[in-house]
């Protein structure tokens, strides 16, 4: 502020100066009443500007304003959230005020916060607010993707596609949610309709792989309209794409697939377990964050997998957008022979796990060896 003063006190001499030398010059000869006035002036006119400056300006002259409004400045996202945790105290129906909280929470991977944040813009809202339904939605499956399972979850997917029958994270999850309870032609349509719209490449062909398994479990033959959407995805290259994809049996195709954020597992299992697989029972192989409760990293779904097998999970195997194998801090890999055919474990179920080193992408041996009573 100080340079700022010195800058104008220099601009109004200069402008004084323009002003009163002609002044000057033509009324030098009037004597000193003249002269005296214009004295006044040059003193006055500044100092009125200043003054006025002092009184309509928002600036805190008061050093110890100062310092308390520096000091009042949240230094910290912590801080920031503390403070609008206070506001949203005196205000609960601040529909804004809890969503920026509900993003917050949610971008500093604290889920159940985030949840509790986007549930009261919801409530705040009377449930119009599409993006404090959505939000809601999301953070309740990430923090539980049990959720989905006619919990609430899903129900604020179905809320939303009513409120925007477009809205590309409620046609994802809502797919998710109809997948899971057995409405697999509807999640295909969902899932559809969101693949023709404006996403990027490597989601794209995410949802690809998506839609195929529900055509294999639907028994549908090639579909020449996924055909059509696939074919309109940038290749790897242009859309830089998770390395190429092993064949399960492949052992040649799983070593070229190796690498740093790649998982790579051979899945075999136990003697005592082989003769209890449940009939036609699928395979699902996870890549879980012991630190991120939610969704799998990655998953992979197999029809009558025949052990040993070698099993290549990418970024490409990725259950939701921005929720890939390289987003986990640490990584365990699940492979689970599924009595009840969906990827939630249930009674009866075969499994084994192994931690798993993403940095390195060695291969590693994954045993399934126990029973979910």
């Amino acid at each position: 502020m100080t340079t700022f003063i010195i800058i104008g006190a220099i601009m109004v001499s200069v402008a004084l100066g323009l002003l009163l030398w002609p002044l000057f010059r033509g009324r030098a000869t009037d004597g000193p009443v003249a002269l005296g006035a214009i004295a006044i002036v040059a003193v006055i006119l500044p100092l009125s500007a200043a003054a006025l400056y002092y009184r309509v300006s928002n600036w805190a002259w008061d050093p110890a304003a100062q310092q308390a409004a520096a000091g009042g400045a949240p230094h910290s996202i912590q801080e920031m959230i503390d403070k609008l945790e206070e506001r949203l105290k005196t205000k609960p129906d601040d529909v804004d005020g809890w969503l920026m909280l509900g993003r917050t929470e949610f971008v500093r991977n604290d889920y159940k916060r985030s949840a509790a944040a986007f549930g009261e813009a919801y409530r705040a809202s009377g449930g119009k607010n599409l993006e404090a339904v959505v939000g809601y939605g999301e953070a309740l499956t990430v923090s539980d993707q049990t959720s989905l399972r006619g919990g609430k979850a899903a129900e604020l997917f179905e809320d939303a596609l009513k409120l925007d029958g477009q809205n590309p994270k409620a046609l994802w999850y809502g797919g998710m949610a109809a997948a899971i309870g057995g409405k697999l032609a509807l999640a295909r349509e969902r899932w559809i309709k969101l693949l023709g719209q404006d996403l990027p490449a490597d989601i794209k062909a995410m949802l690809v792989d998506r839609i195929r398994e529900v055509d294999t479990q639907l028994g549908r033959k090639d579909d020449p309209e996924l055909a059509k959407l696939a074919a309109a995805i940038p290749p790897p290259a242009a859309a830089g794409a998770a390395p190429m994809r092993a064949a399960p049996d492949a052992r040649s195709a799983v070593a070229a697939a190796s690498g740093p954020g790649t998982v790579t597992v051979h899945v075999k299992v136990a003697p005592a377990l082989a003769g209890k697989i449940p009939p036609g029972a699928p395979l699902f192989v996870l890549a879980r964050d012991p630190s991120q409760p939610g969704p799998p990293f990655g998953a992979k779904r197999f029809a009558g997998a025949a052990l040993p097998m070698e099993v290549v999970l990418t970024e490409q195997d990725a259950m939701m957008p921005g929720r890939t194998i390289k987003d986990a801090k640490q990584l365990t890999i699940v492979a689970r022979f599924s009595a009840s055919g969906m990827p939630q474990q249930s009674s009866g179920d075969l499994y084994g796990e192994v931690a798993y080193d993403l940095a390195s992408g060695k291969p590693v041996d994954l045993l399934i060896d126990r029973q979910v009573p």
